[in-house]
């Protein structure tokens, strides 16, 4: 016979005398629709004044994932979102050290009108380790509420994530296509 732990028999007690513990509803709350639009999931950086090529290339990096999750908020007025995103990095000849930066962003979306509600940038900060030239790396969780409730639904909004890109990285990232 397995052997339960002493805080799950209080916390499985608790949630039979109805005290406690996570309700069903509370579980499975829905989340925005999620999107990595191809222009800004790739980023490839090169050394400054030169021709972009193989051999002047700093770093090669992707979005490799976003894991996310829902709760309700407030009072039931909010919806609260947790969202964390995996990098993977590849480091170019022309790498001045160990080191790289990657700029991102996540962006809360009203959907039908695709107005910007709220943007938060980021920087992820990595390191190869020796002798490496490719690092996967995963963010902290960013946690997002906004406004549900008041004729507010989970569907009137879209979370929109991608690297912090210039004009001349979205135009390669359009000519080159997804990976």
């Amino acid at each position: 016979m397995k052997r339960l732990g002493l805080g799950v028999m209080v916390a499985a007690g608790l949630a039979v005398a109805g005290c406690g513990g996570p309700r069903l509803e509370d579980l499975l709350v829905p989340c925005p629709s999620l999107t990595l639009p191809a222009d800004v999931a790739d980023l490839t950086r090169y050394q400054a004044d030169s021709q972009p090529d193989h051999s002047t290339m700093v770093m090669d990096a992707r979005i490799t994932g976003i894991e996310g999750s829902c709760r309700r908020g407030r009072r039931d007025q909010t919806l609260d979102s947790s969202i964390a995103v995996r990098f993977q990095v590849e480091r170019g000849p022309a790498a001045p050290s160990r080191g790289f930066q990657l700029p991102w962003f996540i962006a809360l979306l009203d959907a039908r009108t695709n107005e910007v509600l709220n943007r938060q940038s980021f920087i992820m900060n990595g390191q190869f380790a020796v002798n490496t030239t490719r690092a996967n790396v995963t963010s902290q969780a960013v946690d997002i509420a906004f406004p549900v409730g008041s004729g507010r639904r989970v569907q009137d909004y879209r979370i929109l994530v991608g690297f912090q890109l210039n004009e001349d990285e979205v135009a390669m990232n359009r000519r080159r296509g997804p990976r």
